[in-house]
């Protein structure tokens, strides 16, 4: 989250139940109904709630990206 003071905690739960219940209802397609709010309360959700190991910055808690790699016949 970029600024932590953006939701109140009232409006961080609303807008995270609010997303959490698009998924719940509907499976993948509620993932593309989700609104940017609604996930980035989500995740802000998750992170203060502690439930994640270490800091946010430790390497072992980045992002992970799949390479495809390609192999020619020669």
């Amino acid at each position: 989250m970029a600024d932590p003071d953006r939701f109140t905690p009232e409006t961080l739960l609303r807008l995270a139940a609010s997303g959490v219940a698009k998924v719940d209802l509907m499976g993948p397609r509620g993932t593309t109904l989700c609104t940017m709010d609604e996930i980035e309360a989500m995740a802000g959700l998750i992170a203060i709630s502690g439930v994640l190991p270490g800091h946010p910055t430790d390497p072992a808690r980045q992002p992970r990206f799949v390479e495809n790699e390609r192999t020619r016949d020669v």
